[in-house]
């Protein structure tokens, strides 16, 4: 089961919430199991819900499309409702018995369908017993127009804004969400490594990044970034790779991610293709005891800002004096960038349970980039959890 469905109530309680709509791809996600295909291929007009009550949460009502209603066949969850709308065909011309998951898919598919989804939304709340009761809206979720619609249909309903309840929820991680975080981490880390073998002199940047794409794939994953670039290329790293010939001397960039099931990685790696610098050398070793000493000092109760100010510290006092970032890292889950940022003034309290992506970037004309990045789960008394074999504590040298 992805959801912490306790926690929910929980939030619910105290936001005193009778029922909750998710409607955005990590929401629906994490409350069913289901990615939705219309969420992911129409983010501007494609609708999906969940909703969720207090007094039930783990008893999902689903809202999709007649054409998306055979996702509740992937879902986790227990489904008690589903309503469709809009049209789609499923055709059964002969009597022949069909295998269970095959006549439920029929029985959906053939429900009256609603005109559009906010008519099926109105719909499922009031099938769920939430008209006229205080229902949380997934904000973020929410295409133009449907909240006007719901209000209009269900006047005596309290519609709140709930997409930062859901997000406080999602925070805290359960066993299935570690599982497929470190599995996407996982393989994206062998993605490096499958990269990085088939360095030589006059490799490009280009065949790099296919060999990283086509290792993710390989092992079940979805690339979703490949930044990876040689030398003083790397200052400019959201730069596509290109034609650029790897040389000797080189650093080798990567700052890359997958997602696996839904859930996200980012990494990041520097090798050196033979000898480097005493520049590279200095700047990797600052660093990785930076990065090091978030991950090994990060606890419950701390702040976002305070794990900032020991990571920038522990490098400054670690051969880079004058090192400035914006952020050293962040939460990682069915999103790339969950709170808490590990930024200056960030407040979000650090809980037990939490995955922090901890990383340490620099960037110098002239020289290129030193990047270290690695998820770890926050131990309620340490020490903390990689999910990853770990950022080298000497730079690699191919």
């Amino acid at each position: 089961m992805l959801a912490n469905f306790d926690r929910l109530k929980q939030k619910m309680e105290i936001e005193d919430l009778d029922g909750i709509v998710a409607g955005t791809i990590e929401n629906v996600l994490y409350l069913t199991g289901i990615s939705s295909v219309s969420l992911h291929l129409h983010p501007y007009f494609g609708q999906c819900y969940a909703i969720v009550t207090r007094d039930a949460p783990e008893r999902i009502t689903f809202v999709s499309s007649t054409g998306e209603i055979d996702q509740i066949l992937d879902s986790t969850a227990d489904i008690v409702d589903a309503i469709n709308f809009g049209t789609f065909y499923r055709e059964r011309y002969s009597d022949v018995a069909l295998p269970a998951h095959e006549q439920r898919l029929h029985v959906l598919t053939n429900n009256p369908p609603q005109p559009n989804g906010a008519v099926a939304l109105a719909t499922a709340l009031k099938r769920a017993g939430l008209a006229g009761k205080r229902v949380g809206l997934d904000e973020n979720g929410l295409r133009i127009g449907i909240e006007s619609s719901l209000r209009e249909a269900l006047p005596k309903t309290a519609f709140v804004p709930a997409s930062s309840a859901l997000a406080w929820v999602r925070r805290v991680k359960t066993a299935e969400e570690v599982r497929r975080i470190e599995r996407s981490a996982r393989i994206t880390e062998q993605a490096i490594h499958a990269a990085a073998a088939i360095a030589q002199t006059g490799v490009t940047e280009h065949e790099l990044a296919f060999e990283f794409n086509r290792s993710v794939s390989s092992q079940g994953g979805r690339v979703e970034f490949t930044m990876i670039k040689f030398g003083r290329n790397s200052v400019s790293g959201q730069v596509l790779p290109n034609r650029t010939a790897l040389q000797p001397g080189d650093t080798i960039w990567f700052d890359v991610g997958s997602r696996y099931e839904g859930y996200w990685s980012d990494l990041a790696r520097t090798y050196s293709f033979g000898e480097p610098s005493a520049r590279v050398r200095q700047l990797y070793r600052a660093m990785v005891l930076g990065e090091q000493a978030g991950i090994d000092q990060t606890r419950p109760g701390m702040t976002g800002g305070e794990v900032f100010k020991l990571t920038m510290q522990a490098v400054r006092d670690n051969g880079e004096p004058r090192y400035r970032r914006h952020h050293v890292g962040h939460s990682i889950g069915a999103e790339v960038y969950e709170q808490p940022i590990l930024a200056d003034g960030n407040d979000v309290e650090i809980e037990a349970g939490m995955i922090i992506n901890i990383e340490t970037p620099y960037y110098e004309f002239g020289v290129g980039a030193v990047h270290v990045e690695n998820p770890f789960v926050v131990a309620a008394q340490g020490p903390n959890v990689l999910l990853t074999s770990g950022t080298p504590r000497e730079l690699v040298i191919l």
